[in-house]
C-alpha cells in the first residue's frame, strides 16, 4: 500500500498491517499517531512488534556486519528500514571500491609481468599467488609453466672466487669485462664460457680462477627449459682473473685469453678519484691499484663495457646513476690515457636487450637490436659516456676509430632469477674473441698447467 492509502485507513488496518508498513519504510509511527486514528491498543502492539524487530535487527546485523557484500545486501533486503541500513550501504560501497582497487592492482601487476617478466622477485610472485593471482594469470602473461614450477626450487649458484693475481703473464691478450653492480657482466661471462665450451673451443687454465670459471660456465644449460638460476653480484674485494684458450677443431694456432672480470664497485673508485676523494675502504684501494697495474702493462687489450638496459638509470643509495658511474670511468680513462696503443678493441654491450621495444611498445626483431641499442644509448643519458669512448677510439685508432655496440641477452629471464637460456648473444661474443684475439703456437696453458 502507498503512504496516502495507509494514512487514510489507519482505523481499519490491524496493528500487524500497520507494523508491516512501518517495517517496509512506507510510513513512520509518528505519522500514524498524527492522524488521530491510532488507538492505544494498536499503538502498544506496534511498539511491542517494533521492539521484537529491533532485537532481530540487531542479531541479523551482528551476523552481517563482518560479512561480504551478499550478507550485507541480505540484511538490507530483510530490514529495508532497519537501524543499520545506512551503515550496511556504506560497507557495501567500501567493499566494492576495495574489490575494484584490488582488481586494478592485480591488472597492474599482470601488465608489468607481461611487459617485463623480471618486474618482480620470486618472493613477490609467491606472495601474489597467495593473494588473488593464480597460475593461469601468469601463463596468460607468457610465463612458462617451468618458471612457475621452479619458484620454490631456486638455488642461487655458489661461486667460489679465486685470489686476484699480482701480475698477469706477458704476451697474451687481456679481455676486460666492465660494468656497474648488477649490470649483468658476471652472467654474460658464464654464458660466453658455456657457448665456447659447446662449440668445442674452450680450454680453461688451472689456477685460482679454475673452479670459478667452471661454476660460472655450468650456470647455463641451453636445454630450452626455464630451469637455470642466476648468480649474485661480484664482491668488491675480488677482481677475477680467468686464463683460458680458444681453438677451433683442426686449427694449428691457439688463442690465449687473460680475462679480467672487474667488480662493479670499481666504478665507485673512478668516481671518487675524479672527485678528489679518498677511496671507500682498503679493499677498494687494493682493487684499484691491482687494476691499474694490469691496465698499464704492454699486453694487447680488448674491453667490454656492460650497460644494463633494464636499470632505467635510477640513482642508487649514493644518489648516483649508472650513467654517472660510466661517465666517471670514461673520464678517468681519458684523463689518465688508459686506452692507448695496446688497446685493440672497445665494445659497449647492452644487456637485457630482449626487452628493447619499438616506438609502439612492441618487441623488436633480433636483427634490429643493434640499431635500437645504439639509439637507446645515445638517447637515454649515456651520451657523455658514449661520446668519450668514441673520442678515444678516434684518437687512438681503436676499432678503426669506430665504437662498436653489441646487444646482449641471456634468453628469457623470469622473476629476476630463473632463466631459459639462449646462447645466441654469448655465441656472438665468442666469435668476436675468435676474430680479435690472434692465434699463436704459444699458449697461456703452458704458463699455468706446468
Amino acid at each position: 500500500m502507498v503512504r496516502e492509502t495507509i494514512l487514510e485507513n489507519v482505523a481499519h488496518l490491524t496493528a500487524e498491517q500497520l507494523f508491516e508498513a512501518i517495517k517496509n519504510g512506507n510510513v513512520t509511527l509518528d505519522e500514524l499517531k498524527k492522524t488521530g486514528n491510532l488507538d492505544v491498543t494498536k499503538r502498544n502492539k506496534i511498539i511491542s512488534l517494533q521492539q521484537q524487530l529491533d532485537s532481530i535487527d540487531n542479531e541479523d546485523w551482528e551476523r552481517a556486519r563482518y560479512g561480504n557484500e551478499l550478507a550485507l545486501s541480505d540484511y538490507i533486503t530483510k530490514h529495508p528500514a532497519g537501524k543499520h541500513v545506512t551503515e550496511a550501504k556504506q560497507k557495501i560501497d567500501f567493499l566494492e571500491r576495495q574489490r575494484a582497487n584490488a582488481n586494478a592492482q592485480k591488472q597492474t601487476i599482470l601488465n608489468n609481468i607481461q611487459r617485463n617478466p623480471n618486474s618482480y622477485s620470486p618472493a613477490q610472485i609467491i606472495e601474489f599467488l597467495q593473494n588473488g593471482i593464480c597460475e593461469s594469470d601468469l601463463l596468460n602473461c607468457n610465463i612458462p609453466q617451468a618458471a612457475i614450477d621452479n619458484l620454490h626450487n631456486i638455488v642461487t649458484p655458489s661461486l667460489e672466487l679465486g685470489q686476484t693475481p699480482t701480475t698477469i703473464p706477458s704476451g697474451f691478450t687481456e679481455v676486460y669485462f666492465w660494468g656497474v653492480p648488477g649490470s649483468g657482466k658476471t652472467c654474460a661471462l658464464g654464458a660466453v664460457l658455456q657457448m665456447a665450451q659447446q662449440k668445442g673451443y674452450l680450454n680453461i687454465a688451472t689456477g685460482p680462477g679454475y673452479r670459478y670459471a667452471h661454476q660460472l660456465m655450468n650456470i647455463f644449460s641451453d636445454d630450452g627449459i626455464a630451469n637455470d638460476y642466476l648468480p649474485g653480484p661480484t664482491p668488491v674485494e675480488n677482481t677475477q682473473y680467468l686464463p683460458f684458450t680458444l681453438k677451433r677443431p683442426n686449427e694449428k694456432g691457439t688463442r690465449s685469453v687473460s680475462l679480467i672480470e672487474l667488480s662493479g664497485e670499481i666504478f665507485r673508485c673512478f668516481f671518487d678519484k675524479n672527485a678528489g676523494q679518498p677511496l671507500q675502504s682498503q679493499s677498494h684501494v687494493d682493487t684499484f691499484e691491482s687494476l691499474n697495474s694490469f691496465l698499464n702493462n704492454n699486453n694487447r687489450k680488448i674491453h667490454f663495457f656492460f650497460v644494463d638496459y633494464n636499470r632505467e638509470n635510477k640513482p642508487d643509495r649514493y644518489g648516483l646513476t649508472q650513467s654517472d658511474y660510466l661517465s666517471a670511468a670514461s673520464t678517468y680513462f681519458k684523463n689518465n690515457k688508459i686506452f692507448g696503443k695496446s688497446t685493440d678493441a672497445i665494445f659497449v654491450v647492452l644487456t637485457k636487450s630482449d626487452l628493447l621495444r619499438d616506438e609502439t611498445g612492441n618487441c623488436i626483431t633480433y636483427e634490429k637490436r643493434v640499431e635500437y641499442a645504439k639509439k637507446y644509448l645515445n638517447e637515454n643519458n649515456y651520451k657523455s659516456f658514449i661520446n668519450t669512448l668514441k673520442d678515444i677510439c678516434k684518437k687512438e685508432s681503436i676499432n678503426a676509430g669506430v665504437l662498436t655496440v653489441e646487444p646482449f641477452s641471456l634468453g628469457k629471464v623470469y622473476f629476476q632469477q630463473i632463466c631459459d637460456f639462449d646462447g645466441s648473444s654469448a655465441s656472438a661474443i665468442v666469435e668476436i674473441l675468435m676474430d680479435r684475439v690472434p692465434a699463436s703456437r704459444t699458449s697461456i696453458l703452458d704458463v699455468f698447467n706446468k
